[in-house]
């Protein structure tokens, strides 16, 4: 009989908005042990009606049950299915990944329904914790894992730099039913997401990628990325490629390959949301550029983050603000659409006086930039979001000088504010900055960016199968439109 493992993928938000895609952290951590003929169960709400239910009954006979979780709801969901399980099976061990176990592995292990976890890359770590398991062997010099003995006391080790990605296998993308993990884009109808690369060697202040991966950046050859790309667009039929990588443009002569790897075996597919650092793409030669339009990239996603060079600079962007205006008008030359990530509401100071004037100056100057952008090309997708705490980051520190209340417990985590709409219902943790403040941000981003963001209205407008639904719906978005393009004009938020 294989030996069973049972992965579990957390919801990412709560039923105020739904969400589906591929889960491709369980698929990295599968990808050995799949070749290697283990019985892998991947399982989440989207993916079975009764999903609780599910991991319940398919580990009463499963080596381990393995969760890999971001901050927020995922906890949330991730500790209710935990729950759920050990009720079931209190002898069988529950691994903990992702971001969140990973940059507070000792907090995470803390929590009755955690037995082991894994930090950081987790491709080889899980192979080798659960042929472990299976065999019933100590987990003792596993790298980077935190585990609870027999006796109940903690252990750990070190972790290790990050594997060449290249040593794995491809993703086994055959362990879900992909019919209900494709989603409709701006740029395609049967969207799968990919990941070519893992880590990012850049600095940013906000971000966890120095704390988790030291800086690290592997990526796969570019004929490997053709390969599976390839296979995909044969195998499932997809029209479009939706890149997740941390930095998918590290390497400008890998970039270039897989443009002309695409164009030279004619696979016609759309490719975006590559996350890409202004400072690096504005150095690419022309004949990049070229190769990235001919080849069908329709979106870079990138962290232009504010309109304030202070800000810049204080979150180690390492651009300037003239680098932006450049490099929106490279992608508006090659017909690249851009999706820009803004951040505001950072911890300046302890006085409340100081906060509010950076604030606003903050808002008006990322405001004023973010026209600019508009008048350059229109048709780009801007997001703001309220600077989050996260620890391990740079900025986390002196977040928590400025009075920023952390969690102290994996439940606490659970709670933490998430998602921009959260705003409304939520109290804020951050005392440098005023609820009136974070609303105002949430309004702009949700309501005003969103209703003047047509590709997204026809892409949910796609998704409706009922005609009268989607005609009802067109024209509501209409009058919402008009409000929202007069409130963006006279730069009304009350």
């Amino acid at each position: 009989m294989k030996k069973k493992i049972v992965l579990y993928f957390p919801r990412v938000y709560s039923d105020t908005r739904p969400w589906s895609g591929t889960p491709l952290s369980l698929l990295a951590i599968s990808r050995v042990l799949a070749t290697e003929g283990y019985d892998i169960r991947i399982i989440s709400d989207f993916l079975f009606e009764d999903s609780i239910s599910e991991v319940v009954d398919q580990c009463k006979d499963s080596v381990c049950l393995g969760l890999s979780c971001m901050t927020g709801f995922q906890v949330y969901d991730a500790l209710r299915v935990a729950k759920a399980v050990k009720t079931a099976r209190p002898d069988l061990p529950i691994v903990w990944g992702g971001w969140h176990p990973s940059i507070l592995p000792e907090e995470t292990i803390q929590n009755e329904y955690v037995d082991i976890v894994i930090q950081g890359q987790g491709d080889r770590k899980f192979t080798d914790v659960v042929k472990r398991l299976a065999n019933h062997s100590s987990l003792e010099g596993i790298p980077g894992i935190t585990f609870k003995q027999a006796d109940g006391s903690i252990a750990s080790s070190p972790d290790c730099k990050l594997e060449d990605i290249n040593n794995f296998p491809s993703y086994p993308y055959h362990l879900v039913d992909i019919e209900k993990c494709l989603d409709v884009t701006d740029y395609g109808r049967r969207t799968i997401q990919y990941i070519s690369s893992y880590g990012c060697p850049h600095r940013c202040g906000f971000c966890v990628e120095p704390a988790v991966n030291k800086r690290g950046w592997t990526g796969l050859a570019a004929e490997t990325v053709l390969d599976d790309w390839e296979n995909l667009y044969k195998k499932y039929q997809i029209d479009s490629i939706a890149v997740y990588d941390s930095n998918f443009f590290v390497d400008k002569k890998r970039v270039f390959k897989i443009c002309e790897g695409l164009l030279k075996r004619n696979i016609k597919i759309k490719w975006g949301n590559a996350n890409g650092r202004v400072s690096q793409l504005i150095r690419y030669e022309p004949e990049i550029w070229e190769a990235m339009e001919q080849s069908g990239c329709q979106m870079i996603l990138t962290g232009a983050e504010s309109g304030s060079q202070e800000t810049l600079d204080l979150l180690h962007k390492d651009m300037s603000i003239d680098h932006l205006r450049k490099f929106t008008d490279l992608c508006s030359k090659y017909h690249i659409k851009i999706f820009f990530s803004y951040l505001m509401g950072l911890p300046w100071s302890d006085n409340e006086k100081q906060n509010i004037q950076r604030f606003e100056e903050e808002f008006s100057r990322t405001c004023d930039q973010i026209a600019a952008m508009m008048d350059i090309k229109n048709g780009n997708r801007f997001s703001i979001s309220v600077y989050t705490p996260y620890p391990g980051s740079e900025l986390y520190d002196r977040a928590l000088e400025h009075g920023f209340q952390a969690p102290r417990s994996l439940a606490q985590w659970s709670k933490f504010m998430a998602v921009p709409e959260d705003a409304f219902k939520t109290d804020s943790t951050r005392k440098w900055l005023a609820k009136s403040q974070s609303l105002r941000v949430t309004m702009l981003t949700q309501y005003i960016f969103g209703m003047m963001d047509l590709p997204t209205r026809a892409t949910i407008a796609a998704k409706m199968n009922n005609f009268i639904i989607r005609k009802v719906f067109l024209f509501n978005w209409g009058i919402g439109l008009l409000l929202a393009r007069a409130r963006w004009r006279f730069r009304f938020w009350a």
